[in-house]
């Protein structure tokens, strides 16, 4: 029997490591499996100003950033991803803005795969609107609509939408992923999401059987 294609959905900032571990479990798993994966925007961090922050200047306790970075490390490492950090961390509102008007393009994959690896394996500054700019004409979005469009009001009530859908779910991490009716928090081992899949593939068809 044929799998049927099954609805994840994913919320997700690209300032996130865990959510760039996460992007790769997922595009490994769409090799495996059929799948209708819907990104979501989450904005991590708005209290970061627009042009961002030098990463020594953040405000954790002393030796926090290393276990994270180490933890980042040790989940990358198995999926083979080398990790390029920044000096900086970026506001990531804008990217977050430009990848829904690329969604309404059709344009989404292709721009939110040149984010994550413009920041995470390059080290660039994807608060930048001038990079982002450039990112998105390199896939053929036109610079003006983008313009209008990052100075509307739509982009900022995605956002909201987003954050909203979380917290009534009482989540409050990223990344995040409705798997059907199962969920799956954080950069999980592949393993994790496969059973998660799983079950819910099996669950279809235990529920095509009783229609039958």
């Amino acid at each position: 029997m044929k799998q049927k294609m099954l609805k994840v959905i994913v919320y997700s900032d690209y300032i996130c490591p865990f959510c760039y571990i996460g992007f790769h479990r997922i595009e490994k798993l769409k090799e495996q499996y059929d799948l209708d994966v819907e990104w979501r925007p989450f904005e991590l961090h708005p209290e970061i100003p627009k042009d961002g922050i030098v990463t020594e200047k953040l405000p954790f306790p002393r030796g926090y950033l290393e276990m994270v970075m180490a933890n980042v490390k040790r989940l990358a490492d198995q999926d083979g991803i080398i990790f390029k950090l920044s000096e900086k961390l970026p506001n990531s509102q804008l990217a977050l803005f430009i990848s829904e008007f690329a969604k309404k393009k059709g344009k989404f994959d292709e721009f939110h795969k040149l984010v994550f690896d413009n920041y995470w394996k390059e080290g660039k500054d994807i608060g930048d609107l001038s990079l982002l700019l450039d990112l998105a004409e390199s896939i053929g979005l036109n610079k003006p609509e983008i313009l209008n469009y990052i100075k509307s009001d739509e982009p900022v009530n995605k956002l909201k939408e987003a954050s909203f859908e979380l917290g009534r779910c009482g989540i409050n991490g990223i990344p995040t992923f409705f798997i059907g009716n199962g969920v799956v928090i954080g950069a999980q081992p592949y393993e994790v999401f496969q059973n998660a899949i799983e079950k819910v593939l099996e669950d279809d068809i235990k529920t095509s059987v009783r229609a039958d």
